[in-house]
């Protein structure tokens, strides 16, 4: 196989991979869901974008969302995005995004400490 076709099998691999990724998402109705497959799929930066803007949506109005969210690691998961894809703005607006909403300051003082002891601060 040369290198061109290699290279282009790697690539379809990535690309399924980030597919199956996000059908997991959007077929997902709980955090739980979304976290796993975050976790599932850490490597692909569209599949972590499109994950915290799930969780932004599922904890924005909705405190048990948010605690659900933050018993299951989204706040971990949501750092651990961060950092694997430091150089991605999606990433980066998307996760920050899913952070605030996830440490809501007025309901969910849990989730703010998780997010610091994640490290959300540094990442």
């Amino acid at each position: 196989m040369s290198g061109e076709s290699a290279m282009g099998s790697a690539n379809l691999g990535l690309l399924r991979q980030c597919e199956e990724g996000l059908k997991a998402i959007e077929a997902a109705a709980d955090v739980e869901s979304v976290v796993a497959a975050m976790r599932a799929h850490a490597g692909s930066a569209r599949v972590q974008e499109v994950a915290c803007g799930a969780l932004r949506h599922l904890t924005g109005a909705d405190a048990e969302n948010r605690i659900r969210a933050g018993t299951a690691g989204a706040v971990e998961a949501v750092v651990a995005a961060m950092r694997a894809h430091a150089g991605n703005a999606g990433v980066q607006e998307a996760a920050g995004a899913a952070l605030f909403s996830l440490r809501n300051m007025v309901t969910n003082a849990e989730n703010r400490t998780r997010a610091v002891t994640a490290g959300a601060v540094e990442a």
